[in-house]
Formats: structure tokens, sequence, C-alpha cells
């Protein structure tokens, strides 16, 4: 299950202490919480590059204490061996590639839906390389090949930059079968028909024995999961600065504040018990 996001109201700024009050308070005697967050922007703040970001600054406490109470799920559009590279030392179950994929705290790897088929993306990969030449790369386009899927970033492109550019890789990732365009946070996105956050999140949902759901992302790819954790009674935390549409009913402004979000639930989780 998909949920369309409601993109027709504000999440409201909250403290992130407050807020975790609020979520262990919420739940019935014997449900866990069940915390599923994105990776870069929401653990990690966004860097120029993919590989060169690293978690906020208590993360890797924060998520370790919360594990212990807590069904703690990493869910981001990257590939899944960078995510075991940054997460997998931690008690955490990973979802990979925007849902493709799932990988348990035991290492055990389930696929969600069905890959884009290899000579599709060869085909990509071809037609990007003949737009994407070196000296544009030298300017600022950076194409990750997982595998699965492909992301070509445009942080470090000048607006004046772009320009037909942009829509020549748009339309080099719309052609292949099997796949769709994912926009993001200065990035197209190339991934598989059915590998989306929301029905990851609704797969997590259906296997947590009822855990109360809390979802955790800064992106537009995040939205679907926002939605689908609010739609079953659970919240969407967006991750901002500044106020914006979402289907989240709440805020906190960046990672460091998901930091204080997650250490302050395990601390509460921690006193309960």
């Amino acid at each position: 299950m998909t949920v369309d996001a409601d993109f027709g109201r504000a999440a409201v700024r909250v403290d992130p202490e407050q807020l975790a009050e609020a979520l262990v308070a919420r739940l019935r005697p014997g449900q866990r919480l069940l915390v599923a967050l994105d990776h870069d922007g929401t653990i990690s703040p966004i860097a120029p590059r993919p590989d060169e970001a690293v978690l906020a600054v208590g993360a890797t406490d924060a998520l370790t204490g919360l594990a212990r109470y807590a069904e703690v799920v990493v869910v981001s559009g990257r590939g899944l061996d960078d995510l075991v590279a940054r997460v997998g030392a931690l008690p955490v179950r990973i979802v990979s590639e925007h849902g493709l994929r799932s990988r348990d705290r035991d290492g055990d790897v389930t696929a969600l839906a069905t890959p884009l088929p290899g000579p599709a993306l060869d085909d990509v990969r071809r037609r990007l390389d003949a737009i994407l030449t070196r000296e544009r790369l030298a300017d600022g386009w950076l194409v990750e090949d997982k595998g699965v899927g492909i992301a070509v970033h445009h942080r470090l492109v000048g607006p004046e930059r772009l320009g037909a550019t942009l829509d020549a890789v748009r339309d080099v990732l719309r052609s292949a079968p099997g796949g769709h365009v994912q926009e993001g946070k200065a990035v197209l996105e190339l991934r598989a028909d059915g590998a989306d956050k929301g029905a990851a999140l609704t797969h997590l949902i259906r296997t947590s024995d009822g855990g109360l759901p809390v979802m955790i992302g800064d992106d537009r790819t995040d939205e679907p999961a926002l939605a689908v954790a609010e739609s079953v009674g659970g919240v969407g935390v967006l991750v901002a600065s500044e106020p914006r549409p979402s289907a989240a009913s709440v805020r906190v402004a960046d990672p460091d504040e998901v930091v204080r979000l997650l250490a302050a639930l395990a601390q509460r989780l921690t006193r309960e018990r």
C-alpha cells in the first residue's frame, strides 16, 4: 500500500524532547515503537557529495540506545552495500534503494520489489555517458551507480549550467522500462517500479507486531512513507529548517534535532522499563 501524500498542510514545529515524551505516552501496554528514518538529511547532514556524508554527532549512540527498546529501521535511497558500510554495525534493520531490498539485523536480505532489468540499466548507463562527458562531470555532475538503480546528482552544478542537460538526463532515465524517476534534493534517480518508501513502510508495519510507526525524513522521497505513518495512526516527522507543505504532522529542524529526539526516546523508554 502506498498512500498519497497530503501536501495541504505545514508540519508543526516541535521540541524534540517534548515530542519524545508525547510518543512514548501514546504507546499501549506492551506496545513498541517502530522508528523508520531516512539517512541523508535526517541522521546525516547533507554533504556536497554522497560519499562525503557522515552520521551526525551522537547519532550512533542514540540509535544504539533506542534499538534496545524499539524496532529501528534506516530507510534510504542509498545502495545496500553503501548503507551496510555506514550503519550495518548498528543494531538496526536496513531498507535500501527506496524500498527495493531489506536487510534484517542478522544480515539476511529480502527483495521487496522486482529490480530493473540489467539490459535496461546498461542502456541508461551508455546514454548517460554520452550526455555527461568528462568535461561536464568536472563541472559538478555526479552519476551514482547503485547496481540496481542510477542517481544523477547536480548539487554542485550552478543553476545557470543545468539547462537542457538536466532535461536530457531526465528523458534518459524516464526511458527505462520497468522503472520510474524520483526527483529529490538536487538529484534525479531511476528506480524500479514498486521500490517506494511508502510501500516499504507498509511492509515494515505489517511485520512489526503492532508497533506504533514513526517515520522521520527530510526529502520528497520520504513523503510517501510520512503519509503512510500518518494514515495508520502513527506520526510523520519532517526534518526541515523552514516550514513547508508535507504529509508529516510535526517538524524538527535538522539532523542534530533528530539525534536529540532519538536520544530522548531512548532515555524515556529506559525509564519506563
